[in-house]
């Protein structure tokens, strides 16, 4: 994966925008791998609006490199997905330590 998960800011809540432009791709696409990976996602809706969480950016992050550099169908990558451990909150909570760390260093 060649994404740097540095370049996620360290936010709560990101608007499908923020997240488009973070991971340079469509906001119709984003739209689109939330219905076909929906169970990669927890998606919150505030108002009307979408707002995806530091873990739904990593998840969309795998999804990206699945489809555009290891070029997996959409139903080749489900399948990865559900055999792939998710990121959990304490796998989360040790990431946002490390950057942590490394803004200190």
């Amino acid at each position: 994966m060649d994404f740097d998960l540095s370049e996620i800011p360290n936010k709560k809540y990101f608007s499908i925008q923020e997240v488009s432009k973070i991971l340079d791709i469509e906001t119709h696409t984003i739209r689109y791998w939330e219905k076909e990976f929906e169970n990669s996602f927890s998606i919150k809706r505030i108002g009307n609006r979408r707002m995806f969480q530091q873990k739904d950016i990593i998840n969309l992050v795998k999804v990206k490199n699945l489809l555009k550099q290891e070029k997996m169908t959409i139903k080749g990558a489900q399948e990865r997905l559900k055999n792939d451990k998710k990121i959990d909150s304490l796998d989360f909570k040790i990431i946002k330590e490390l950057k942590e760390i490394l803004k200190i260093l």
